[in-house]
């Protein structure tokens, strides 16, 4: 790949036209965003609320490998 030409470098107004700012840089980070599966609902129901983190403790506690006795 020596020797070949990249390309000249982007002005000012075409980095801002990008996005590519001083201050958010070339490289914004790795999200990937895609579009929803057709049919599925724009709205979907919130998320049920979560346990409080104790609730299968007793069950973790007596499942034991038979060599713990």
């Amino acid at each position: 790949m020596t020797g070949e030409h990249v390309g000249t470098p982007l002005s000012e107004e075409q980095e801002i036209a990008l996005g590519n700012t001083p201050a958010t840089g070339r490289h914004r980070g790795r999200r990937v965003t895609t579009e929803a599966p057709e049919g599925s609902d724009p709205n979907p129901a919130p998320e049920p609320e979560r346990g409080n983190g104790t609730e299968n403790d007793e069950r973790l506690k007596a499942d034991k490998p038979p060599h713990w006795g």
